[in-house]
């Protein structure tokens, strides 16, 4: 496993996004240097993540700085160690027979605890992206304000976060009287005061009119006021959500492959 040595400015840009992605990987990743790879064992791959419904049973996630992280399962890390180091760049990654290879290490180790084999692989990779108050555009399309409750009711085809009720911080865009465009933290049990895990959903007959843009915003706004950080993902081949992270003043932190359970 040999990561770009390229320097980047990210590892001490976003201590908070660091320490957050760190707790979930099990690893400290502020001592990870630039250009570093590490396997790690981690009980959190055989338990679902809150606010997720699914167990994270391996995820590697591979920074632009060029560090790397491999969490797996308890007993696993020999298992894939083979696999890791043939691995020179993000997009070994997207290697199909390497994915299935994967999961015939993974899967057994799941097994031998009562758990279920995984399920899905997010193998096209998922960019994550960073922000800061140094770096935030905020966007003002539409009605937007905080919601704590479910009493303004979605559009068509938006569901509600209502695991964000009523003390976590949800945005939306509210048009004749219903949620148009939402965004969240997710309630991921980790640093939920200083760090916001995003999550954003349009309802389709408003997408293009600039409200994604300022529903997240305003949660990032929410957590930067306290110099709090924030960090948006999505499917690299989603380029509208691409395009509303670059608005908002998110940069690229580092793409992610999840090999995903079903929670026991």
């Amino acid at each position: 496993m040999k990561p770009a040595s390229d320097q980047h400015p990210l590892q001490t840009r976003f201590p908070l996004v660091d320490q957050y992605m760190g707790i979930r990987l099990g690893v400290d990743l502020g001592s990870v240097e630039p250009g570093a790879a590490v396997i790690v064992e981690s009980p959190r791959r055989l338990r679902a993540e809150m606010s997720y419904g699914f167990v994270h049973a391996l995820w590697w996630l591979w920074l632009e700085d060029g560090r790397s992280v491999i969490s797996v399962p308890p007993g696993v890390a020999d298992a894939v160690r083979d696999i890791a180091e043939a691995a020179h760049s993000r997009e070994d990654l997207l290697n199909p027979v390497a994915v299935e290879r994967l999961r015939e290490r993974v899967d057994p180790a799941l097994a031998r605890l009562g758990l279920p084999p995984t399920s899905r692989v997010f193998r096209d990779l998922t960019f994550t992206f960073a922000c800061d108050a140094g770096i935030f555009q905020r966007h003002a399309a539409g009605e937007c304000v905080r919601l704590t409750d479910s009493s303004i009711p979605p559009a068509d085809g938006l569901t509600l976060p209502t695991h964000c009720f009523p003390d976590g911080v949800a945005y939306g865009v509210i048009v004749d009287g219903r949620v148009a465009s939402v965004a969240y933290a997710h309630r991921a049990g980790v640093l939920e005061d200083c760090v916001a895990d995003l999550g954003v959903e349009t309802a389709p007959q408003y997408r293009g009119r600039g409200y994604a843009k300022t529903v997240v915003s305003a949660v990032v706004a929410d957590f930067a006021a306290s110099g709090g950080e924030a960090r948006y993902a999505c499917d690299p081949a989603n380029t509208a959500s691409i395009r509303t992270a670059a608005a908002v003043g998110f940069v690229p932190y580092g793409t992610s492959l999840v090999l995903a359970a079903t929670a026991g």
